[in-house]
């Protein structure tokens, strides 16, 4: 089972959703308060977060503090 975890990405301007999404899938962005929500493999966690942090349109990211046990993916179905 690949372990997925929940990223929000601060942004800017809308603009940057563009750029987010070149890096990781946006599972969702609120354009109003300026936030996006992408889901990333934990292994892959840390570079992630690292080339979202160098987007100049980029705020801040924080890891989502909600459980996510029901978007983890299962390989070993039989």
């Amino acid at each position: 089972m690949i372990k997925r975890k929940s990223l929000i990405v601060h942004f800017r301007t809308p603009k940057a959703v563009k750029l987010i999404e070149n890096i990781s899938p946006v599972i969702y962005y609120n354009k109003k308060r300026r936030y996006a929500i992408c889901y990333v493999n934990e292994q892959e966690q840390e570079a992630k977060t690292n080339e979202l942090r160098a987007i100049k349109l980029v705020k801040r990211v924080e890891e989502s503090l909600v459980i996510t046990d029901e978007y983890q993916i299962d390989f070993d179905v039989k």
